[in-house]
């Protein structure tokens, strides 16, 4: 089973400010998992931007409403 990270924790994995990580998920540019109220992060997804840049991940994130 894939670990799932808090939106909250991503600046732990990134070196990025929380307010990136909200507008690159309003901007559909990564990919969430939505368990209630609940904003989550795939490791793994973390672990490819980490790797490759937001690029890696492009295109698996839909448009959040």
């Amino acid at each position: 089973m894939e670990k799932l990270i808090p939106a909250q924790e991503v600046p732990k994995f990134l070196p990025i400010k929380m307010a990136t990580v909200r507008s690159w998920i309003f901007q559909g540019r990564l990919p969430i998992v939505r368990l209630g109220r609940k904003v989550l992060v795939k490791e793994s997804v973390l672990e490819r931007i980490s790797e490759g840049g937001l690029e890696a991940v492009a295109g698996e994130a839909g448009r959040v409403a």
